[in-house]
């Protein structure tokens, strides 16, 4: 393996050894399933110390690259073999054909790459080690969990442990037979869908909204309708002429911190919206899966109207961790056994390891410190990113006291495809606004990530 590294004093060695490494995997130099040489040997190679050629492994294996195994060394992954810039996108111009390319390139971005796009948390704002400990706590006491299917209503401690985690946020009242475990508040959003709405059902969300929604609904037949996003919640006005025209089923809404505006309902505007949904016989679907990093502040439609034209949707995928996969719904009981019927036929369950985990998880109280460092550090964040983007000159949608997003976009920027691209060569990854909007049309706004903001590694890219 022949590597070239700049030896001067102003290039770090570590990164040089990385890149060097992937360059050699991209070429073909090393195949996948082939042994690295030894720590030991590089270091005699290429004059190294230990410490570099540690790091550089582990960086490696960290984004992908190289795997370890115990006792034989460090291996190429099969995946590896194309390196990051070789998959293949459709350019940002073909957004029309494909507009889930941008978080294609979001998940494919490795560990150096500012991910102001994406919709979680940084993997640093998680505490693994803890994690790790009740990964084998569950382990070692349940055992089952490891191999057997799990309740398709989901393991009843866990939902339990649920009942009293939304007594205590947001003063709903519950009992377990009332929540259904899902694959992430995707599959909760796809269970009510299947199960509620028919080809043809004029259903509407808010604009902008969660691209993956509109994806779903569109993939049943429904008729998707943007009701506009202000910075207290949905429009009135549109929305009492929109249900005053033509039949409408659902309204597939967001409550706390919306994807992507960071904006929240005012206690009057929910009430107007209840309102409207027993005077037009309306179903509201609330979608809080950021609700959490709010805590018990702020309004929810499900606590004012006690789920009698609500279903209430969250999950722990963006507070903890993606890789659960747990999210949940609330509804009537008769629902819950409707929509357990359906993901029994779909999935048959969440697992139940993962399952027992977030439940422990909770019994332990280690989510509810987690959520409060994570809502103290957001706020800070929030307060650095707001201050930054005025300071830029950006014009910001809403100004919000927490959560991870921010709205923007800037007077002068016509070409937001040439932004986008130019940001991707650098290694910051973006989500146009186009991905957000009800009906795929063009935006000049941008979806900005605090959490993730680093301003003075940005500030190049995002000072016109």
């Amino acid at each position: 393996m022949e590597l070239i590294l700049d030896r001067s004093p102003n290039v770090a060695v570590i990164e040089q050894l990385v890149g060097a490494i992937k360059d050699a995997i991209g070429r073909g130099e090393i195949k996948p399933g082939q042994r690295l040489p030894s720590i030991r040997k590089l270091c005699a190679t290429h004059d190294l110390s230990y410490h570099t050629v540690v790091s550089a492994y582990e960086r490696l294996e960290i984004n992908g690259f190289i795997s370890a195994s115990q006792g034989r060394g460090f291996f190429v992954e099969a995946q590896a073999s194309k390196p990051l810039a070789a998959i293949r996108l459709e350019p940002l111009e073909a957004a029309d054909q494909d507009n889930l390319n941008a978080f294609w390139r979001i998940f494919h971005g490795d560990a150096y790459s500012m991910k102001l796009g994406c919709g979680w948390l940084p993997p640093t704002w998680r505490d693994t080690q803890a994690l790790a400990r009740i990964v084998r706590r569950t382990a070692n006491f349940a055992h089952s969990s490891l191999i057997e299917y799990g309740d398709p209503l989901g393991h009843l401690p866990l939902r339990q442990n649920l009942a009293q985690h939304l007594h205590n946020k947001l003063a709903l009242t519950v009992n377990p037979d009332q929540v259904l475990t899902t694959l992430g508040a995707t599959q909760a959003l796809d269970l009510v869908i299947r199960k509620l709405i028919e080809p043809g059902d004029c259903v509407l969300v808010d604009d902008p909204c969660n691209s993956n929604l509109v994806q779903l609904l569109a993939l049943r037949g429904a008729t998707v309708v943007g009701i506009p996003r202000l910075p207290n919640g949905p429009d009135i006005e549109t929305l009492e002429k929109v249900l005053a025209s033509r039949p409408v089923k659902a309204f597939f809404i967001n409550s706390q911190f919306h994807n992507p505006t960071g904006s929240s309902l005012s206690p009057q505007n929910a009430f107007q919206i209840l309102q409207l949904s027993y005077q037009y016989d309306l179903l509201l679907v609330e979608d809080d899966v950021y609700g959490d990093l709010a805590g018990e502040h702020g309004t929810r439609l499900a606590t004012l109207d006690g789920l009698r034209k609500v279903i209430y949707i969250s999950s722990f995928s963006k507070t903890l961790s993606a890789s659960l996969r747990v999210g949940y719904l609330v509804a009537p009981t008769h629902l819950i056994a409707a929509l357990a019927d359906l993901k029994l036929l779909t999935s048959v369950a969440v697992p139940s390891f993962c399952e027992r985990f977030l439940s422990a998880i909770l019994s332990d109280g280690i989510y509810e410190r987690h959520l409060n460092l994570v809502q103290r550090k957001l706020q800070t964040h929030q307060a650095i990113a707001q201050a930054s983007f005025q300071r830029w000159g950006w014009e910001i949608f809403h100004l919000p006291d927490g959560g991870l997003f921010l709205w923007v976009r800037h007077p002068r920027l016509n070409q937001i495809d040439e932004f986008l691209e130019r940001a991707y060569k650098h290694g910051i990854l973006l989500a146009p606004g186009q991905l957000f909007s009800a009906d795929g049309h063009k935006s000049n706004w941008l979806r900005i990530n605090v959490a993730h903001l680093d301003p003075t590694k940005a500030q190049w890219l995002f000072q016109l």
